[in-house]
């Protein structure tokens, strides 16, 4: 995979896999997670401002969901954290389990997924979501789960899932749209139709072998200047496709309406 990487790096500027600057930046991380490990991340290339909007939406307190787009992949949970910690220090995301493991378990509500990106422990996330409600807390959930493709130089998200909507109607917590003014690289997207291509069309496909850059594309952000966006609170119960509508709307031109 090194070999892929270097001739990635010299075709590209990009490492594919970018397992050297993996290796350096969990030697320089340590047994360091949570909040510490966020801004630490966020401090590393000279460090990554994140500028964010409408902050005054999200309550300082009190159970509320944050409902996001997912434009870029791992990178997206760090640009909302570097936003929100010091407004809410109680921020939990829902993300994969393997997030768990870099993140650690005072960031995450842990989800399965098999190979379709279907959720295999439903019941267990779902139970993990309102507890942290119950707690007054605020939760981060990307609407979609899966990072959109890109058509006429403009991202397309799939629509997003029920799940936000039942556990904000069972919890009562309102909801906030959000949307980080972000997209990938275009090595990324290459990458993506063309693996597609050979999936005989498949996008899903082209998605998984795409999600193999996401450790490269999130270290090739690390020292710039991002903008996060928070819309007006929403009622609890707020329908799925209203959410996506009004979190994309946060930032006109990046996403194909």
């Amino acid at each position: 995979m090194k070999g892929v990487d270097w001739i990635s790096r010299t075709a590209t500027g990009q490492a594919f896999f970018a397992l050297n600057e993996t290796e350096k930046i969990l030697l320089e991380l340590g047994d360091r997670t949570g909040h510490d490990l966020v801004r630490t991340v966020l401090a590393m290339n000279g460090g990554t401002v994140v500028k964010a909007h409408g902050l005054e939406n999200i309550p300082a307190s009190g159970p509320v969901i944050i409902g996001s787009t997912h434009p870029i992949g791992t990178f997206d949970f760090l640009a909302h954290a570097g936003a929100l910690l010091d407004h809410r220090s109680d921020l939990k995301v829902v993300a994969g389990r393997e997030a768990e493991r870099f993140l650690g378990r005072d960031l995450i509500v842990p989800v399965d997924l098999d190979r379709q990106d279907k959720v295999l422990t439903a019941r267990q996330t779902r139970a993990g979501m309102l507890s942290h409600l119950q707690k007054e807390g605020a939760l981060l959930v990307f609407g979609s789960g899966r990072v959109p493709t890109l058509k006429d130089g403009l991202l397309i998200e799939p629509p997003w899932r029920t799940g936000v909507t039942r556990v904000s109607a069972e919890s009562g917590a309102p909801i906030v749209p959000a949307s980080a003014n972000m997209r990938n690289s275009r090595h990324y997207y290459r990458t993506r139709r063309l693996a597609a291509l050979l999936g005989r069309g498949n996008d899903e496909f082209g998605r998984r072998v795409a999600s193999l850059r996401y450790v490269s594309e999130l270290i090739a952000k690390l020292g710039g200047t991002y903008n996060v966006y928070y819309g007006p609170i929403q009622p609890a119960g707020t329908a799925p496709d209203l959410l996506k509508e009004l979190s994309e709307g946060l930032v006109p031109g990046l996403y194909k309406s």
